[in-house]
């Protein structure tokens, strides 16, 4: 089943790039068409939880792994001889790091919806469409949010700079070597192209995922953690002599 998935993802990534031209794109630019469009569609074909954490954990590392795998391919047969080994290691990384992210926040959702529901097949299409949503939006946050930041950059300079580091599209365009809001689309189409504004660093993007990914790990096992009994302890009840 996992492996039909990802025969779907390849096939449906591979019709994608083609429809999107990605072959005509300058290397850079195609780097992070690549990496984007896979990123993108990955969450639809994900299987779904395992039977335990656990398993469940190594399957949200497998499929990511797999996907950036399966993107570092593409690149390796779209960019010829104009991709450069470190820098499709550089965005494949970066992809992988938001895939973990993207796919154990979907994982959690699967969980909560499959608790109220019952219904295991209903809450996996559920959570994958909700994550891949939730990396849409964020990903044009430099596009929908540039008149807002534009108006309010005069007390606050630094919103710019973070409705540009907020989104996920500009990771990948950092780790592709890209200027995003140079592309010609975006540069007609998003105002914050016009502003003074700077990229985040490749390296605190990746601590900022780290820590993410961390959070995600210590916080679900702290409160597992307080709601186990304390091993030899049980609950004590008064008798009736006690009682009287």
């Amino acid at each position: 089943m996992i492996a039909v998935r990802f025969v779907a993802l390849a096939v449906v990534g591979a019709l994608m790039l083609a429809a999107f031209g990605a072959t005509d794109l300058q290397p850079s630019a195609r780097t992070l068409a690549v990496t984007a469009i896979i990123g993108l569609i990955a969450p639809l074909f994900w299987p779904g939880n395992a039977a335990s954490p656990s398993l469940s954990a190594f399957r949200i590392v497998a499929w990511s792994a797999a996907v950036a795998c399966a993107a570092a391919i593409a690149l390796g047969i779209a960019g010829g001889t104009g991709q450069s080994f470190a820098r499709i290691l550089s965005a494949c990384g970066m992809l992988l790091l938001i895939l973990l992210a993207t796919h154990a926040v979907a994982a959690v959702l699967e969980k909560s919806l499959q608790g109220r529901s019952g219904d295991a097949e209903s809450s996996r299409e559920i959570a994958g469409r909700a994550a891949m949503l939730s990396l849409a939006l964020l990903g044009s946050l430099p596009l929908w949010l540039g008149p807002a930041c534009e108006l309010l950059s005069g007390g606050h300079p630094w919103i710019i700079d973070a409705a540009i580091g907020s989104s996920p599209l500009t990771h990948l365009a950092v780790a592709s070597g890209n200027d995003l809001l140079r592309n010609p689309w975006l540069y007609q189409h998003s105002n914050l192209a016009a502003l003074q504004f700077s990229y985040p660093g490749l390296a605190d993007l990746g601590m900022a995922y780290a820590s993410f990914l961390l959070l995600l790990v210590v916080v679900p096992l702290a409160l597992l953690r307080r709601r186990r009994p304390i091993d030899g302890l049980s609950p004590t009840y008064p008798t009736m002599e006690q009682c009287k």
